[in-house]
């Protein structure tokens, strides 16, 4: 006699093959999407330390040189702003000086990320220079960058799925002339 496939043993077996199948993908996709966010969290993390890092030397310049004709904070976010943006798709990269609600923040200071998604939302991401009246410019990158993993998953929920981005530098500023 032969064995008859196909019976009602056989589709049990296929259909728990097909359920664990379904457990083990949904679960490896949640945790490729984890490892991509965390990726993508390092990568808009390491892009926000350099724009920084850029921000405070065009600041600086601009304040020290003798020709120049813009203040040092005001110039930072058109030099960062195009190195910031391929570094964070998905999220506007906008200038301090263009958002309306300024007021609220003293002018001596740069938002919190937190001050900045409950003003602008998560997705947005502000460039910001600023004297501190103390002989210090502070340059600042803050906000919620975008995530790849929907609300309420993953390792980084933050603010609806949003990766914080939060990077300060303060240097005293100076006239340097030759």
């Amino acid at each position: 006699m032969t064995a008859r496939r196909g019976g009602p043993a056989g589709r049990g077996r296929e259909g728990q093959a097909t359920l664990e199948f379904a457990l083990v993908f949904g679960l490896f996709l949640l945790m490729l999407m984890a490892i991509m966010d965390s990726w993508f969290w390092v990568v808009e993390t390491d892009a926000a330390v350099s724009a920084v890092e850029q921000g405070v030397g065009v600041a600086l310049a601009a304040n020290g040189s003798p020709l120049s004709t813009t203040s040092g904070v005001r110039a930072v976010y058109a030099d960062v702003a195009p190195a910031l943006r391929p570094a964070m798709p998905g999220t506007a990269v906008e200038d301090w000086y263009a958002t309306g609600w300024r007021s609220d923040i003293p002018a001596t200071r740069c938002p919190t990320a937190d001050e900045v998604a409950d003003h602008e939302g998560v997705g947005h991401v502000i460039v910001c220079a600023t004297d501190d009246g103390a002989g210090h410019v502070i340059v600042s990158v803050s906000g919620y960058a975008s995530s790849m993993i929907p609300p309420a998953f993953g390792p980084f929920d933050w603010r609806g799925g949003g990766l914080p981005v939060s990077e300060e530098s303060a240097v005293a500023s100076g006239t340097y002339a030759p």
